[in-house]
Formats: structure tokens, C-alpha cells, sequence
């Protein structure tokens, strides 16, 4: 899924648990889910770099080996 993907889908669950809050007796549970879904999109979207880079140094090493003629 793309960033954007991950976006859309994170403001429609925050959204409806914002608006389920309202009127809610006990609101807490989910505005606790409402950021918990934000911190997932942040994890998500930058754990998704780091993976991209690994991806690049191994393909960089494994060129640098093909070239030797291993």
C-alpha cells in the first residue's frame, strides 16, 4: 500500500473514532485508538525507508561482487 494509501485509511479510522467519541460516556478509549492509529501510520511509513535503504546497500554490494567476477 502507498503512503497516501496509509494516510487515507488512517484520517477514516481516526475520523470515525473522533466522531464516535462525541457521544460516547467514556470518550478516552477512543481517542486512545484515534492516536494509536496515527502512531501506527508514522511507524509504518517510516520504518518503510529504512527497509529501502537496506535494499539499496545489499544490491550496491552484490554489483560490487559481480563486477570482481565472483
Amino acid at each position: 500500500m502507498t503512503v497516501f494509501g496509509k494516510f487515507i485509511l488512517a484520517s477514516v479510522i481516526s475520523f470515525f473514532c473522533m466522531v464516535g467519541a462525541l457521544g460516547s460516556r467514556h470518550p478516552v478509549f477512543l481517542i486512545a485508538l484515534a492516536m494509536l492509529c496515527w502512531i501506527i501510520f508514522a511507524w509504518s511509513v517510516s520504518s518503510g525507508s529504512k527497509r529501502k535503504q537496506q535494499n539499496k546497500k545489499d544490491f550496491d554490494e552484490f554489483m560490487k561482487f559481480k563486477k570482481r567476477g565472483y
